[in-house]
Formats: C-alpha cells, structure tokens, sequence
C-alpha cells in the first residue's frame, strides 16, 4: 500500500473518530439536559444553567411576595391587612408556567444554548380577595368613625345623663363608600400603603344657614352650665353639681328652649334647684332615719328612730338651695362646700364609726365605754334605767350636750345631788350615783334609775375630764 494511501486512510480514519465522537458527545447532552438546564439559559434574570430543573420551583416560588397592605388614618393610626389574608396565588398557574419553561427547554437544542443565550420570564399573578380586605376595613375602628352624610348639621341636644351639648357632626367626616374604593384601588394595585388624609375621604358637611346661630346659642349656654362644685356632706357622702346638674336647673319654655334675660344670660329656674337640694337632703341626711351600730360585743344593731335621737345631719333646704342659686349664677364654683346644716354630725357618722370616738351605753350588758379614734380609752358598769317601772333608757343616738359640777337632778319625787353631770338627751343623762354601793349585772331591772345611766363616782370624774361636749352616745341594748 502506498504510502498516499495509508495517509488517506489514516485522515479519513481520524475524521469517522471525530465525528463519532461529536456525535457520543451530542447525544450524551441530549441525554444529560433532559433533567438540567442547557447552557446559557436564565429564568428571571437568574442563570439557571447546568442546574437541575428543581431550581425553576424555587425561582418562580421566590417570586410570589404577598406583601401587607397598611392603612394610615389622618391621625397617624395604622391599619395593618396581612398580605397572606387578602391576597392569594393560583397554583394551577405556577405550575404551569414552571411546566412551559420546561417543556421549552429542548435539550436537542443544547449545543445551540451555548452559542445563544435563552432567557424565560414569569412573575406569578397575585389575587386580592377584596370581601376580606374589606371585612379587615370594617372591623377597624374606621368603621366607628362618624359617616359622611349631608343631612349632618350642629345642635344643641340635652339628656339627663350629660346635660345640654353641642353636637356638630359637621367637621371631618368619614366618606365610607370612597374610604373603601381608595382601599381596594390600593389593593389591586398592590400599593403597600395608603394615606387616608392625602386621598382626600375626610369631608365637611356644607355649613347651613343657621349654623352660626347654634354656635352663638351655645357660647351664651356653655357659660351657664360650665361648673363644677363638689358637696361634702356631714354623713360622708359626696354629691357632684357639674354642668349636667346646672342644666336641669335652667328656665325652659314651652318648647322646652332655655331661656335667657336681655343681658343673654340662662335664667335659673329656682324651684328645680330647690327640688334638687331637697332630694339630697332625702336621700342623705339621717336625722330622722334608724341608725345602724357596731357594738363592742361584736353585733351590728338597729336603733330605731325617736324623740330621744338628737345626733344627725339635717340639710337646711331652702337656705341652702338659695345660696346654690347665688353660686351657679356667680359662675364661680367654689370646688369644695358644705351645705348648711340645721342639725348635723359634726363628730362622724355610723359610715365612719362615728369618727371613732364616741360613748357606748350596752344597757344589756349594763356597760358603759368610750372610744378615742377607735380606741378603747375607758370603760365601767353602770345602772341604767329602770325596766320594771318603765323608766328604762331608751335607745338611741344622741350626744354630750352639756358638762356641770354639782347639781341637784330634780324630778317626780325625787331630787339627787350629783357632782358630775353630762346631758346627752332631754332629761337623760349620765352622771355619778353615790347612792349606789355596786353596778352592773341585773340592777336595772327592778332598782334602776329615772333613765339615767348611773356611774361610779370615780369613774365618773375620770370620763367628764376626757370626754367633751358634741360627743356623739349610742346607747343600745
């Protein structure tokens, strides 16, 4: 064989090597790119080649961002509507667009790929479930807010509870209907956030004729009814004069509008401010009322009123309710006061334990004891009134009214010399019994006083050095 020839089969041999070789190499790619990208190939911009077909998902998964939708109310406040609540992705879809890049993807193609680059796009649709967004809207405090509506004006109203105000429901008004559009154009459009204040849905009610009247009305009211005044009263309660109580004080016509004198001030009508007095006066002064008492032995008693009761809180009524009228007509509110008092408990009240200092008279257990700021200072047997012949002490709440040093009681057939002597009602009083050899125990029944209590002497000097006039007694059995 010639030597050519040999050349020639060698070349040619060379080239079948080769060409088998490109053609094991193509086929080995078409092999290998059916599960991995060809060369040169981007999803999204992100290059995907010679990767597994599984970083497709995650590309176009990584594209689904369901942000929050936050609304900012005029006064700053936000509302936060969670992207994963209103808005939502059809699977189907990305599925199928992950299906398609795939599907493009020809691995036949793949020595093409290297030469040219192929680029795939795909940004998933995102869904707005707008019944939810505005369900989220309606929950809100926006939907608390005062709606727009041009029937709206100001007006004076009055309830009981509050008094005479002036409503303007006028001023910056919610448009609810465009309040709830400019949200779901924010939520198609995925705008993130949404200025309540800057989209204009807070409106003004156009002012009416009258508009100027009912501010002008209500200057002149406001100044009559803006007090407040606080009654301490001697029984512990407190009771509020503030402007819903000076409203129902005010003159009214028959159509039920204040009235005002020519120099435009609100004319008071004096019989309700009487009535107002009286009814404090009812339901808080406790002259005549049963009174309650926690004894020493431990027990809460009833002690009933009587002629015999003279400790209480007794309002002076129509004084008082004079005075109030001077005040509220001063526009000047003192803050504090007390009304004036007929009668009244200057030394405390059963509510206070009687301002924890007080006389306690057991005629049961024929026990005498003085409190000082709750404290037990002194106690003795005593003999009280006698029950036998009618005389026995009677129950009830009265006070010290009087102190004397040797005096001579003198009653139906009798006159006693006593060297210490305190009143604490009519006739009744608690005084030393020289006469007396020992106390206590059941005396009272058959030997007791005329309806004294009867002391020892020298317990009874001990007692009228410490206690002092106003003291409130309580004498229960």
């Amino acid at each position: 064989m010639s030597k050519a020839k040999r050349i020639l089969i060698t070349v040619f041999s060379s080239l079948a090597f080769l060409l088998l070789l490109c053609v094991g190499l193509y086929f080995y790619g078409v092999f290998y790119f059916r599960h991995w990208f060809c060369p040169n190939t981007y999803i999204n911009g992100v290059n995907v080649s010679l990767k597994d077909y599984s970083v497709c998902d995650e590309i176009l998964k990584q594209e689904i961002e369901l942000n929050d939708l936050v609304i900012v109310d005029e006064d700053g406040t936000e509302i936060v509507a969670k992207g994963e609540d209103i808005y939502s992705v059809n699977a189907d879809e990305v599925n199928q667009a992950i299906a398609t890049i795939k599907a493009k993807d020809d691995p036949h193609k793949w020595v093409v790929c290297v030469f040219n680059p192929t680029y795939y796009s795909y940004k998933p649709s995102i869904y707005l479930d707008e019944d939810k967004l505005l369900a989220i809207v309606s929950d809100s405090e926006l939907s608390k807010k005062e709606r727009f509506n041009e029937a709206n004006k100001a007006e004076i109203i009055y309830t009981k509870e509050r008094g005479f105000e002036l409503v303007d429901n006028t001023k910056d008004l919610l448009d609810w209907d465009m309040c709830q559009d400019i949200i779901l154009e924010a939520g198609v459009n995925e705008a993130g956030v949404v200025y309540l204040n800057d989209a204009g849905v807070y409106k003004s009610v156009k002012e009416s004729p009258d508009y100027k009247d009912v501010y002008a009305r209500w200057n002149k009211l406001h100044k009559a009814i803006e007090f407040d005044m606080t009654y301490t009263l001697a029984t512990g309660e407190e009771v509020k004069v503030d402007s819903a109580v000076v409203s129902s004080f005010l003159m009214l016509d028959e159509n039920n509008d204040v009235i005002f004198d020519e120099d435009d001030n609100a004319m008071l009508d004096s019989a309700k401010i009487l009535a107002f007095v009286q009814d404090m006066s009812d339901k808080y002064d406790n002259m005549y009322t049963d009174k309650k008492f926690k004894t020493t032995r431990g027990d809460v008693v009833t002690i009933p009123y009587s002629r015999y009761t003279t400790y209480g809180s007794l309002i002076n009524v129509r004084a008082e309710a004079a005075e109030l009228e001077k005040i509220v007509a001063s526009h000047e509110s003192p803050g504090k006061r007390e009304p004036i008092y007929i009668k009244k408990e200057d030394k405390g009240s059963y509510n206070n334990n009687y301002g924890g200092t007080y006389v306690e008279v057991d005629v049961t257990g024929q026990h005498m004891y003085y409190y000082v700021n709750n404290e037990l200072a002194f106690d003795t047997d005593v003999v009280t009134g006698c029950k036998s012949n009618g005389n026995m002490t009677p129950d009830c709440v009265c006070y010290i009214v009087n102190k004397a040093r040797n005096i001579t009681l003198i009653g139906p057939g009798y006159a006693s010399f006593v060297y210490y002597w305190m009143c604490i009602t009519g006739q009744i009083g608690i005084h030393d019994a020289t006469w007396r050899r020992t106390f206590g125990g059941e005396i009272y029944l058959y030997g007791g006083s005329h309806g004294c209590v009867n002391t020892p002497i020298d317990k009874m000097k001990e007692l009228f050095d410490m206690i002092e006039i106003g003291t409130p007694v309580i004498v229960h059995r």
